[in-house]
């Protein structure tokens, strides 16, 4: 016995409009994404897309990271710059002020040789 109807020659039984692209459409879409390899595909496509994007956020904070590193490398230029003024400053004071003592200790040494002498060629006379 045989499954399938006989044809009898009437067409009215068959489906003939124009929407039956769009049905073929719906089924080969229906049957893609039931395709094994087409889902492992979109996962993978996926995979990728969350990689990239976390990809994405990473070089967004490097590149903040880096401008608050290039911030704070130039404030601390300013401040070392800053700092050997200053320490030239200082050591010009110190050298002024080692100096004058220096001046002062020679002064009182070349006083207390004068004394002497003329102590020593006052009582000879």
């Amino acid at each position: 016995m045989s499954t399938q109807p006989k044809y009898n020659g009437d067409y009215s039984a068959v489906n003939v409009d124009s929407g039956s692209d769009d049905n073929l459409e719906e089924q080969s879409s229906a049957q893609t994404s039931s395709d094994p390899k087409i889902q492992k595909l979109k996962q993978h496509v996926s995979e990728v897309s969350n990689i990239m994007q976390q990809n994405i956020d990473k070089m967004l904070d490097r590149g903040s990271r880096l401008d608050h590193l290039e911030d704070r490398s130039e404030m601390l230029s300013n401040r070392a710059d800053e700092f050997r003024v200053g320490a030239r400053r200082v050591a010009r004071r110190m050298w002024w002020q080692n100096m004058r003592v220096n001046i002062f200790i020679g002064v009182v040494v070349l006083v207390v040789i004068l004394i002497i002498v003329l102590s020593i060629t006052g009582t000879k006379s």
